[in-house]
Formats: structure tokens, C-alpha cells, sequence
């Protein structure tokens, strides 16, 4: 049987993790897939705990290559999909482990995309509503507890709790609903806020299940919403399957010893960068528990990209909002844009770019004139103007500083081909809260707000800014719940009879411009 390479380091890096089952069935990856793509070649990776002592078989589809991973317990297979649209099997294997893989006809298009005449509102979705509290536990998951008094444990908010609530954030005038990732996190610790994946293929089973996730799309898409899925490539989670039996080393940046990212963007185009520098910001790890994925591996690299596809055909979502964007390796992510383009035209893409200045976050977008890579990026989200509108409420008005920050930052659209489709906003689920930040002045918080919702871009809002949540501490106070949400709960804040009356004059001035805004 053939081993890993670098077997040392991983063993250094698994020893400080919990003990975990690694599982004993044998998976392939994707799961199923779809005749009739645009692309009619499809890359499995196939596990099986015993390892293969030569490549599996395959019959009933054309193979284009297959080998064995560097860790025998993985094959690599390349097939050619039929050239038709209805459904077909394969099979995988011989004997007792022979398995039927699945080629399904494609559902009808479905996808929206986004645009500037769209609102979006972000949720951190276990702290928005818990419509099902019969999940709230789950025994096979390493985070056991359920306690609403910690601010870093979960809470139980979940799907049908966000499905509950469509009707309250439709009348208020929002059509895009943006929810921190879903998938799977099966991690001993803050696993409430989703950003450590793994399981790429399904719902974390605290939220709900897939078929519940299918169900809340179609719902929003009856009700002409369109979903935003918050998607993560630059790392995964130490619990994923991938990193604690991984197909090969290369699958993600190993160091001697823990090696954590600088976290600076601009090092990816300084004329002066050391190259130390910049190979920490794209190799070093975002922290210890989210182990840095090597993106330039092509086995890893397709797995992101398949996977992309695969939630966007099964579902329907309109948009990604891609976590981290700057630290992946960018000709991946600009494959991975592409791909999804070839597939969706109209889908769109936009990246978490959270940098500190207009030239820097520009570089990202499609169209940059000094970016050697065409990004097929739709959209940055525009930290720039959030920053702005701070230091327009909150600094003396001056040549550069207090409204002016905001004038010169508009300024520099002409740094982006289409500036109309930059996601706006005055915080999200890791800064501090804008009511908050305004020393709970409404004032400054209503011009805030009528400056996003009439000024260029896309504009989101964070759960909560109608009911005045002012919380600025930490990332556990500021992802508070939603008071209502709760079975039990003493006050309920969706409805009119338990908001304050300030709750409720700041909730009827953002319907009013939101559904003024519609035309």
C-alpha cells in the first residue's frame, strides 16, 4: 500500500486534534452528477477505507484516465459524461464494493444572479430563529452543548427558523437573503459560526438537512428572493475527512510547525514584496483549527470546483459570496469564477475582500488593468464605503477626513469597470455593530442607511439593524440572537406589538425606503 508523503508533519498536526472515527464506508466525490453539462468531464475521487491495490473498475462510461492517490485509500478517476441529457448509471468497483454511480438529468435553470436593484440581508443562521428545536442536539457531533447563555456555543437557530420568517423580511423590502455558511461544521468549538467546513456535500445537520435547504430556495424563488451562498475555499476545517486522511500531502500547505497568515492582501502585487512575505499570506493558515488548502494541486482544485457546481445545479443558488477571497491562490480562483460562468452565465460572484484601501480592493474585481488574471469576479464587497461612512458620522468635517472620506472613496469608482455591482454595507457579522458604533445616535443611523440604500452598489444589511441591536464587544455579543426567535422567548421582535417604539420607527423607516427603492 502506498503512504502519504510528509507523513510527520501531518502526524504533528493530528496529535493536538480530538480523536475522531475516520469513516469506514466508502464514499466518491461527487456524490452523483448530472448529464447534459457544458463540460462533459467529470473527476471523482473515490475512497475506500481498505485501500485500493490498483485502480477500481469501471463499466458502463467512457474513463479518460485513472490512477491511484499517493494515499492508496483514494483513486482518481476522469470520466467522459454521455452525450445526453436523459438520466444514466454507471458502476464503480467489483464485487461486494461495487457501487452505482449516478448521472441525473438537469433540472430547469433556475439561476437569478444579482444586481443593484437587489437588497440583501445577512444572517448568522443559528442565531436568527430556531424553527426546529428538535435539532438543536446532536449526539454524533463534537460540540455537544446547547446553551444560549454562551455566546461562542450554538443557539439553535436554523433553516426552517429562516423559512418561518420569509413573509417578515419580504414585507420589509428585502429580496437576497445572504446566510453564513451551512454546511457541515463538525468542529469540538464556535462551530455555531460555520466557516470551518467539513462535509462539502451536505447541510450541517444542526441547521437542517439538504432537502430543507432545497425547500427554502424554492420557497424564496416563489416568492422572486434569490439566495446568496456564503462559500469558503480558503481553508477547511481540522475535523474535514479530506485533512485527517487526506488523498495526498499536497492537498493542503503543511509547515514545520504552525505557520499563520499575515493576513495582507497587498502582498500578492507589491513591487517590493519579499517573497516570504507573500507566500505566508497565500500558504499560512487563517488559524489553527482551518488548515490552509493548497489550491495549485489540481486533484484539490477540481474537488472546490466540482463541489461549487454541484450545490448550484442541485439548488438553484443565485450567488456566492466568497469567504476570504484574497487568500486563495488566484489563477484557482479565477478558474473556479470561469468555470461557473461557463455553466451560469448569469450567476454571480462576489469576494470578501476586506483591505484597507480602493486601489487595493480593485485589484480583485474583473477588469483590473494591472491584475495579469482575468478574475471573472462580478463584485468585491466594498469595505471602502462601509469605512467611509464610519468616519462620515464620526470624524470632524475636513479637507480628507469626515464626509469628504466618502466623497474621494466614490471618487475612485473609476478604478472598477462596473462599481454599480459592489456589495455595500455599514457592518456585517465580523465587525462591530453600526448602531453601536454611532453611540446609538438614530440620526446618524437613518443618513447612514438612506447613503446605502440610494447610493451606487448592491446594499446589505445585517440581521437585527431594524430592531436597533447595538452590540460592538466580540463576535460572540455581536451574533446575538433575534429576540422572538425562540420558543419561550419573553419579547418577539418580528411583530410590531413587541418592538420598542424607536424598534419600531427605525423597522418602518427601512421599509419605507426599501419598498420605495423597489419603483
Amino acid at each position: 500500500m502506498k503512504v502519504i508523503a510528509n507523513t510527520g508533519r501531518l502526524l504533528n498536526i493530528l496529535i493536538f486534534l480530538p480523536l475522531i472515527h475516520l469513516s469506514a464506508q466508502t464514499h466518491v466525490y461527487p456524490p452523483y452528477w448530472w448529464n447534459g453539462m457544458n463540460k462533459q468531464t467529470l473527476d471523482l475521487l473515490v475512497y475506500d477505507p481498505e485501500g485500493f491495490e490498483s485502480s477500481p473498475v469501471v463499466d458502463g462510461v467512457e474513463v479518460l484516465s485513472s490512477e491511484l492517490a499517493p494515499n492508496a485509500h483514494y483513486a482518481y478517476l476522469r470520466i467522459q459524461t454521455p452525450d445526453q441529457t436523459e438520466k444514466s448509471t454507471f458502476t464503480i468497483g467489483k464485487g461486494k464494493k461495487k457501487r452505482i454511480y449516478e448521472l441525473r438529468e438537469r433540472k430547469a435553470e433556475r439561476v437569478h444572479g444579482l444586481d443593484p436593484a437587489d437588497v440583501m440581508y445577512l444572517i448568522t443562521p443559528d442565531r436568527f430563529a430556531n424553527g426546529d428545536p428538535g435539532n438543536d442536539r446532536k449526539k454524533a457531533m463534537a460540540e455537544r452543548d446547547y446553551r444560549r447563555d454562551s455566546i461562542y456555543g450554538r443557539h439553535g437557530g436554523d433553516i426552517k427558523g429562516i423559512r418561518d420568517h420569509l413573509a417578515y423580511l419580504q414585507d420589509m423590502g428585502f429580496n437576497s437573503l445572504w446566510i453564513c455558511p451551512l454546511m457541515t461544521n463538525d468542529q469540538p468549538k464556535a462551530s455555531y459560526h460555520g466557516y470551518a467546513i467539513t462535509d462539502h456535500y451536505s447541510i450541517d445537520p444542526r441547521f437542517g438537512t439538504n432537502q430543507e435547504y432545497s425547500q427554502l430556495v424554492n420557497e424564496m424563488h416563489q416568492r422572486e428572493m434569490k439566495m446568496v451562498m456564503d462559500v469558503v475555499y480558503n481553508h477547511f476545517g481540522s475535523r474535514h475527512h479530506l485533512f485527517l486522511d487526506p488523498p495526498d500531502s499536497a492537498f493542503f500547505n503543511f509547515h514545520e510547525g504552525y505557520l499563520q497568515t499575515n493576513y495582507r492582501a497587498a502582498t500578492l502585487f507589491d513591487p517590493h514584496v519579499a517573497a516570504s512575505d507573500r507566500s505566508r499570506f497565500t500558504d499560512g493558515w487563517f488559524d489553527g483549527h482551518m488548515p490552509d488548502v493548497n489550491q495549485r494541486n489540481p486533484q484539490m482544485a477540481s474537488f472546490l470546483i466540482q463541489n461549487s457546481i454541484w450545490w448550484i445545479e442541485e439548488f438553484g443558488i443565485d450567488a456566492f459570496r466568497v469567504d476570504t477571497y484574497t487568500y486563495p491562490d488566484q489563477q484557482f480562483m479565477a478558474d473556479l469564477a470561469k468555470a461557473i460562468k461557463e455553466e451560469y452565465p448569469d450567476f454571480f460572484i462576489f469576494g470578501e475582500t476586506w483591505v484597507h484601501f480602493p486601489e487595493i480592493q480593485s485589484y480583485f474585481v474583473e477588469g483590473n488593468r494591472y491584475n495579469p488574471i482575468a478574475t471573472y469576479m462580478d463584485a468585491v464587497t466594498d469595505f471602502q464605503f462601509c469605512f467611509a461612512v464610519h468616519e462620515t458620522f464620526n470624524q470632524p468635517q475636513e479637507w480628507a477626513k469626515g464626509l469628504s472620506k466618502l466623497y474621494y472613496r466614490l471618487a475612485a469608482d473609476y478604478l472598477y469597470e462596473h462599481p454599480e455591482n459592489s456589495v455595500t454595507f455599514l457592518d456585517n457579522h465580523d465587525l462591530a455593530r453600526i448602531y453601536g458604533t454611532f453611540g446609538e445616535d438614530m440620526d446618524k443611523l437613518k443618513a447612514s442607511l438612506g447613503l446605502l440604500f440610494t447610493m451606487r452598489g448592491i446594499p446589505c444589511v445585517y440581521y437585527g439593524t431594524e430592531i436597533l441591536m447595538k452590540e460592538t464587544a466580540n463576535h460572540g455579543v455581536i451574533r446575538q440572537d433575534f429576540p422572538g426567535g425562540w420558543p419561550g422567548d419573553e419579547m418577539n421582535k418580528f411583530t410590531a406589538a413587541g418592538r420598542t417604539g424607536a424598534e419600531n420607527e427605525m423597522h418602518h423607516y427601512i421599509s419605507k425606503i426599501l419598498n420605495w427603492r423597489k419603483g
